[in-house]
């Protein structure tokens, strides 16, 4: 019996890199589907997606999730999480996705993963100031409405890529099928 401290969420590590020749068969497919330019961010939650840091996470999050999140740090499921991990796309993108469709995630051309889409919505600015008022805003002086917005648009990196979102969220499992740079 391993002696390791349990996953968070009460169902086991949820690692979604694949190895091995499902990998194999997953790349091929992947040249074929839709494919959708991701951020840095968004390469990184991939990242811990693969290794199974963001456990019991298996994909980006739906619109239910955020708005537990962001609201109560809860999933719609009751587990504790603390920050949205979301994926967004252009309008133009959005339009091109139908719920049910798999598509491709990638960064400046290397395929990192593998989506089905099970969600996707619209998110507005005020939808996305209203997320960094929940999780990034805190409380005392700095936090009062006009300080914390001056303050967060030009230091915290949290807000700026809330803010610089794209019009869109996309949800969904995911299957990770790089790495990147950091190779286990």
């Amino acid at each position: 019996m391993s002696k390791l401290v349990a996953p968070h969420g009460g169902k086991g590590l949820v690692c979604c890199k694949l190895e091995g020749s499902e990998l194999e068969a997953e790349k091929t497919k992947a040249a074929g589907l839709k494919k959708i330019e991701i951020s840095s961010q968004v390469k990184g939650d991939l990242i811990m997606l693969g290794i199974g840091g963001f456990s019991p996470l298996n994909g980006f999050m739906t619109k239910a999730d955020w708005k537990g999140v962001s609201e109560n740090f809860l999933l719609a499921d009751g587990t504790f999480w603390p920050v949205p991990v979301m994926l967004d796309a252009s309008k133009e993108d959005a339009n091109a996705i139908n719920i049910g469709d798999e598509i491709t995630l990638e960064r400046n051309s290397e395929v990192y993963a593998t989506m089905k889409i099970e969600e996707k919505f619209e998110m507005t600015e005020d939808e996305k100031k209203w997320e960094c008022e929940k999780v990034y805003k805190g409380q005392g002086e700095e936090s009062a409405d006009d300080v914390f917005w001056k303050i967060a648009m030009e230091d915290h990196p949290g807000v700026q890529m809330v803010m610089a979102r794209k019009e869109f969220c996309l949800a969904g499992p995911v299957k990770v099928l790089s790495e990147g740079e950091f190779p286990s």
